[in-house]
């Protein structure tokens, strides 16, 4: 009895740390945004209007967040994105504009 006491304890103070995580976001801290969250309407394409308004309100959500707004001036503009020039963001260009977004990330410091 004792020794499942101890037991109990341990997994406790060893869950702890994780409960107090705050909940993941889907545009949240540390979380890239989907094709979907730019999709306004849905349509399966990224207006110039739609993209600019995702934008504003993710940078707005991290600013009221108190979060670091480091490579903003880096940021890529919608015509960098649309490199088919049509107007539009393709799921294709979306993802491709990412993943050279993550491979030029910066590797935060271990703590």
């Amino acid at each position: 009895m004792k020794l499942f006491c101890m037991a109990s304890l341990a997994a406790l103070f060893i869950a702890l740390p994780a409960a107090a995580q705050p909940p993941a976001r889907a545009m949240g801290p540390g979380s890239m945004p989907t094709f979907a969250d730019f999709d306004g309407n849905g349509d399966g394409r990224i207006t110039e209007p739609e993209f600019t308004d995702a934008r504003s309100k993710r940078i707005a959500e991290r600013a009221t967040e108190g979060r670091a707004m480091r490579g903003l001036s880096q940021a890529l503009d919608f015509k960098d994105i649309d490199t088919d020039g049509d107007a539009g963001l393709s799921r294709e260009e979306f993802d491709a504009s990412q993943s050279r977004h993550v491979q030029n990330r910066p590797i935060p410091p271990v703590r």
